[in-house]
């Protein structure tokens, strides 16, 4: 995640919601040993990494966790892309963070 003020949106309202959130720039944190989700959000707009070859390797280590992608809502190609990597589903960032709070309550 690039921006630290949208990371800090997303941290406050999980902590609102009482639901854990593990930020992370790569997939490791999913793929350590007995590690478990609920889903993943990823941004798709990553400055560090590839997000598409992140949600490669989280959906082949969770095949049936959600994978949430978010983007700008210009970036059609992206939002090809990410589904086909294996996106449950690509929002435009500004309905991703409308939807925040229905994205991670349990």
């Amino acid at each position: 995640m690039n921006d630290l003020i949208f990371q800090s949106k997303l941290q406050t309202t999980a902590a609102h919601l009482g639901v854990p959130l593990t930020v992370a720039r790569d997939a490791s944190p999913a793929l350590q040993p007995g590690a478990s989700c609920s889903r993943v959000l990823i941004d798709l707009n990553l400055s560090a990494g590839d997000p598409l070859a992140i949600v490669r390797t989280v959906r082949a280590a969770h095949p049936t966790v959600p994978v949430i992608g978010y983007c700008s809502h210009v970036q059609q190609e992206l939002r090809h892309h990410a589904l086909e990597a294996g996106c449950t589903a690509v929002l435009p960032r500004s309905a991703f963070v409308q939807q925040l709070s229905e994205l991670l309550s349990p």
